[in-house]
């Protein structure tokens, strides 16, 4: 078996482990809410839990674990790195490893890297669906404006072809309404000289 081969065995061998692990609760979590039920070992003399009894929690024990191969990886099968900055970004072999961006980098630091991550080749594990539409906004924008003027014209295009009649009166109701203007501009001239 080839290396790849065994990667992939071994996250897929991993996954059916992962489905089948139980959930580690703290010893009495459910008797006291105070203790919460992040994972501490029972030490007790007479602990029920620590001597494995019928019935009782599972405890943390190495059998649960998935195979070495494919332990820390990300599920596409490559290695994780957390990225800070754009620097960080030309260390990396994409073959590898996946990029995730720390969470105390800001908006514009995010958008950045992203961008960066996109024409290297280098996936990123924590894109945000905002950051997704900021990315395809401006390449889609012209494409979108094109489209939307295409459509005006062909309606104003159809409107002309169905209603020919109504765009005639239209146009010249538009014209009388100027021609109104200046014969009243005109009258105005007559009145003003009329008054002298």
């Amino acid at each position: 078996m080839s290396d790849p081969d065994k990667l992939s065995r071994a996250l897929k061998i991993r996954k059916k482990i992962s489905q089948k692990r139980p959930d580690f609760v703290r010893q009495e979590a459910n008797r006291f809410p105070r203790l919460g039920e992040k994972w501490r070992s029972c030490t007790g003399i007479r602990s029920k839990m620590r001597l494995k009894k019928k019935g009782r929690a599972a405890i943390v024990e190495s059998g649960y674990r998935g195979p070495v191969l494919a332990r820390g990886l990300h599920p596409s099968g490559k290695r994780e790195v957390l990225v800070y900055n754009l620097e960080d970004l030309d260390k990396i072999d994409p073959t590898t490893v996946v990029v995730r961006i720390a969470s105390n980098v800001g908006k514009r630091k995010r958008l950045e890297i992203i961008e960066k991550s996109i024409t290297l080749g280098v996936t990123v594990v924590n894109i945000r669906p905002s950051e997704r539409a900021l990315l395809e906004k401006p390449l889609e924008a012209p494409e979108a404006e094109k489209a939307k003027k295409e459509e005006k014209e062909t309606k104003e295009e159809k409107e002309k072809e169905e209603h020919p009649a109504q765009q005639e009166a239209a146009e010249e109701e538009a014209h009388e309404k100027k021609g109104g203007e200046e014969w009243s501009a005109e009258r105005e001239e007559q009145e003003v000289e009329g008054y002298r």
